[in-house]
């Protein structure tokens, strides 16, 4: 069994620190199918259990986080408490990507390699469409041709860059690099490092680089010091897509 989640809410959980309370109401949206619990006491054993949690108060704060933000809403007539929709979710936040991302009972717990996964997956993805459009795009001395009709970029890494990323999901370079690293080790990303000419002179050239305010990262390789260069990086997972939302 397997949830299709939005893609926009593991960016926004990033974004605003609520991807431990996003992982818990992942785990509640897979062991409850049909979308609702009493949350009877017995239950929350089980579920800080298997959930990972540590402790029950934690486990009642990030229950108090979901209800506060109405994705867990209590039927007193019934006594359950309704897990929403992620279609309601993606209604009430106006988010019209379709992507998602396949999460199951082993994964649920990983959102921060997902999340990884998913920004350098989406600008994957993102970068192909803009070199078919224009049949080649220039990129840091290197020029990227869409080949062909047959041409599959499923199968092609693309130059994604820890700067890039950070600039256009809001977070910070250590934080996009840290992502791509740990969606890397879950397997969820095949990343290249990349290095390019030799510098004679570390010293000399980091002064110099100081001064230029560059952004080329020094570093010591088979033997010698290169500049490192953007990484090329493959997704090794197919996103899903959910239906259009109705106007």
């Amino acid at each position: 069994m397997e949830l299709s989640v939005p893609i926009q809410l593991f960016i926004d959980a990033q974004q605003h620190g609520y991807g431990k309370k996003l992982s818990l109401f992942l785990f509640l949206k897979l062991i409850y199918r049909d979308g609702k619990t009493q949350l009877r006491k017995e239950e929350l054993i089980w579920i800080q259990n298997h959930s990972k949690i540590k402790s029950r108060k934690t486990l009642l704060r990030y229950l108090d986080f979901l209800i506060k933000k109405g994705w867990i809403r209590h039927n007193a007539k019934t006594g359950y408490y309704i897990l929403k929709s992620f279609d309601s979710i993606r209604k009430e936040q106006d988010w019209k990507v379709r992507l998602a991302f396949p999460v199951d009972i082993d994964s649920f717990n990983s959102v921060k390699a997902i999340t990884g996964a998913i920004l350098y997956g989406y600008l994957h993805r993102d970068f192909w469409r803009k070199v078919r459009r224009k049949k080649s795009v220039r990129l840091k001395g290197s020029t990227y041709h869409f080949l062909s009709p047959k041409f599959n970029p499923q199968n092609s890494p693309a130059p994604l860059s820890v700067l890039g990323t950070s600039s256009i999901f809001q977070i910070s370079p250590a934080t996009a690099s840290r992502l791509k690293d740990l969606a890397q080790k879950q397997q969820l990303l095949k990343v290249q490092k990349n290095y390019g000419t030799i510098v004679p002179n570390k010293k000399a050239m980091d002064l110099c680089l100081k001064y230029k305010d560059s952004r080329n990262n020094v570093v010591y390789h088979e033997g010698n010091y290169r500049f490192q260069i953007i990484d090329t990086i493959l997704p090794l997972f197919l996103f899903k897509r959910r239906t259009k939302l109705k106007a």
